[in-house]
């Protein structure tokens, strides 16, 4: 998982690229300001973004608009303000942290953003799967739908036609229906 760590302060910023690496982080990019993490975000994806909230101020904005582009995102903000700052970026995913900060909360909540980002891309790839079987049921209505007005089937007989010439020729249902709706329609 590519990481990008946004803090002013170099010794916060390699101490939190540590500790992401090693939660199983990879290739950490380390950003100073608001403008070159924007930037960065702009050249490449990152699967965790952590923006430590010291001495600038849109931190929330800025954590809102990494993620906007996906992956997880950790704001590490003062313990006066977190609770409340949390409330307004939950529904945007994002992991509030309160500072101080201990090993032990960064470790978990690194680990529960690449969690999320595994299920995140199996459910992406479940719904592509989905859509994809949509797609070729639809087509397959339609040749079946084609077959019933040109060739007097019924639907189940269309069914079974399209079946059947997919196992003969061993090739989809998806391709006999392309096919038979290349042969039939104009």
């Amino acid at each position: 998982m590519n990481a990008l760590i946004v803090a002013t302060n170099k010794q916060i910023s390699s101490a939190l690229a540590s500790a992401a690496k090693r939660a199983g982080a990879e290739n950490i990019a380390l950003a100073f300001d608001a403008v070159s993490a924007k930037r960065m975000a702009s050249e490449r994806a990152f699967g965790l973004t952590i923006v430590y909230a010291d001495n600038f101020s849109g931190s929330g904005e800025l954590a809102r608009g990494f993620a906007s582009r996906g992956g997880g995102v950790i704001l590490i903000e003062a313990g006066l303000y977190s609770d409340d700052i949390a409330r307004r970026l939950e529904d945007d995913g994002i992991i509030v942290l309160g500072k101080p900060l201990s090993h032990v909360a960064l470790f978990q909540a690194i680990k529960m953003v690449h969690a999320t980002n595994r299920r995140i891309a199996r459910l992406v790839e479940e719904k592509r799967d989905l859509l994809k079987k949509l797609d070729d049921m639809r087509l397959i209505n339609r040749a079946k739908l084609v077959l019933m007005q040109n060739m007097g089937f019924t639907e189940e007989q269309a069914h079974k036609h399209i079946e059947k010439r997919a196992m003969d020729m061993r090739r989809t249902r998806a391709e006999v229906a392309m096919d038979i709706l290349k042969t039939y329609e104009v």
